[in-house]
């Protein structure tokens, strides 16, 4: 199951990567946890709550009882190995059709064989419709024409961390590199990598905020993170046959905030967030009725159901043990 985990998590390294270079110190590595990942973060008012004291009277019978479910209902970890060690086949299929439509743990890591390649080679084969070249291509695409630097590649590994920040820091946004690839991600989830649609939530996003850093056009910044909250809801459509997938995936980008992170000192920060809302909305009818056309033009199905019979039933008992 730890495969799976780092499936779904890999861009996150990369992500605090970004927030390093940028230096924004209210991003807490601990957000990031693959092991609490879907577990919601502890609230003030908890916290408070916490702090004082509280007198309650217990039976010795609900004092054996709590005992008891204090020894058998393991920790989320545990429980997810013991699915994994006892279902193993029903764990390596799991772990393999995400694969199928996202990314291998390589590939995820940066180390897949054609994200070694030139830029010019990989889009050749984007080209030639090669969904997984168009999944690489295009994260790398929208990747470098925001940072400045590959996601991958051979060149990342002779480059120290203070050359990469000067890099990143002289980087003009390229919003036309952007737009490309975008167009390479939807057309590789169109034809099958669907978690393409992942990977633009979490890199529109990225690319709105390193804009904002670099004091850029508003209008700009507002409608990337409309396009990212736009491709989130569409990614709930794709995946509405299989709620296990769904929650993991969707869950995985819920520390996400862009339209609080960056306008909420603002007087008008209603008014923005009522805009840019509206806007993703617009854009997601249009994404929605694009989707449908082409995935039926391309004859595949609109919304693929991934997880059948004993495989759902697997996915949806990993889900039940992410939540404990």
């Amino acid at each position: 199951m730890k495969k799976t985990l780092v499936l779904l998590f890999g861009l996150f390294t990369a992500f605090l990567l970004l927030f390093w270079l940028k230096g924004e110190p209210d991003i807490q590595t601990a957000q990031f946890d693959p092991a609490s990942q879907v577990t919601p973060p502890q609230t003030t008012d908890v916290a408070n709550t916490q702090s004082e004291p509280v007198v309650e009277t217990v039976s010795a019978n609900d004092e054996a009882v709590n005992s008891e479910k204090t020894q058998t209902k393991p920790p989320s970890n545990v429980c997810k190995e013991q699915l994994s060690e006892q279902y193993p086949e029903l764990d390596k299929q799991f772990n393999q059709t995400i694969q199928d439509f996202y990314l291998s743990e390589d590939e995820l890591a940066g180390e897949g064989a054609y994200q070694g390649m030139p830029f010019e080679t990989l889009k050749v084969l984007a080209d030639s419709n090669d969904s997984k070249a168009m999944i690489i291509y295009g994260s790398e695409k929208i990747w470098y024409s925001a940072l400045g630097v590959r996601i991958s590649g051979p060149d990342s590994r002779y480059r120290s961390s203070q050359q990469t920040k000067d890099i990143v820091n002289n980087h003009k946004v390229d919003l036309d590199g952007i737009n490309e690839g975008e167009s390479y991600l939807y057309n590789a989830a169109v034809f099958g990598k669907v978690g393409a649609i992942f990977e633009m939530t979490l890199l529109l996003d990225m690319a709105a905020k390193r804009l904002d850093a670099k004091s850029g056009d508003q209008a700009v910044i507002q409608e990337l993170i409309a396009k990212s909250l736009a491709y989130e809801k569409l990614q709930l459509d794709i995946h509405q046959s299989d709620p296990a997938l769904k929650s993991m995936f969707l869950d995985s980008v819920s520390w996400r905030n862009s339209i609080q992170r960056l306008y909420a000192d603002r007087e008008d920060y209603a008014e923005i967030r009522k805009q840019i809302e509206s806007d993703a909305e617009k854009i997601y009818q249009e994404l929605k009725e694009r989707w449908e056309h082409d995935r039926e033009y391309y004859g595949f199905e609109i919304y693929p159901d991934y997880l059948k019979g004993e495989l759902e039933e697997y996915g949806n008992a990993f889900l039940n043990c992410h939540l404990q």
